[in-house]
């Protein structure tokens, strides 16, 4: 009996795994804005396996420790790529929120462009339905992309 009740409780509070991927581009300052968003939960199983550090707690961590590991792996899991250039992305920080983490990245001085193409695998080497949703504002117009094990990478273009 207590172990059904574990994995309900489990399965009612997080059913699914899936990332937010916020980007926004304006062509008036030219940068490339990143806000990424993970389960808490969910990024502790991966970073686990990412380190190779079994019973990893973000809790216990200190900031600064936290965000060498988040930026070397959302820098090794996150490309976006332009006229088959990948971009340079630098890693802000992060923040964390109820049961959640916000991750921010950003790429100064982007010319403007028609086309961008995106690799995405955050957490899809740990879950086998993690679902990552790239959201792109450039200009007012929103394009979106929904990427996973099977498709790791999209493209978005505004060309008429």
């Amino acid at each position: 009996m207590f172990l059904w009740f574990v994995f309900a409780k489990l399965y009612l509070f997080h059913p699914f795994h899936v990332s937010i991927c916020d980007v926004t581009y304006d062509s008036n300052d030219k940068h490339l804005k990143i806000s990424v968003r993970l389960f808490a939960d969910d990024l502790e199983i991966g970073l686990s396996g990412y380190t190779n550090t079994p019973n990893l707690d973000l809790l216990e961590l200190d900031s600064t420790k936290l965000n060498v590991l988040l930026k070397q792996y959302l820098l090794e899991t996150l490309h976006f790529t332009i006229n088959k250039k990948k971009l340079s992305i630098q890693y802000l920080g992060s923040q964390k929120e109820d049961n959640g983490i916000w991750c921010f990245l950003e790429c100064e001085n982007l010319s403007p462009f028609n086309e961008i193409s995106i690799f995405n695998s955050l957490l899809v080497n740990f879950f086998s339905d993690q679902e990552n949703l790239v959201h792109f504002r450039k200009n007012k117009t929103i394009k979106s992309l929904r990427l996973n094990q099977e498709n790791k990478a999209g493209t978005i273009n505004w060309n008429p």
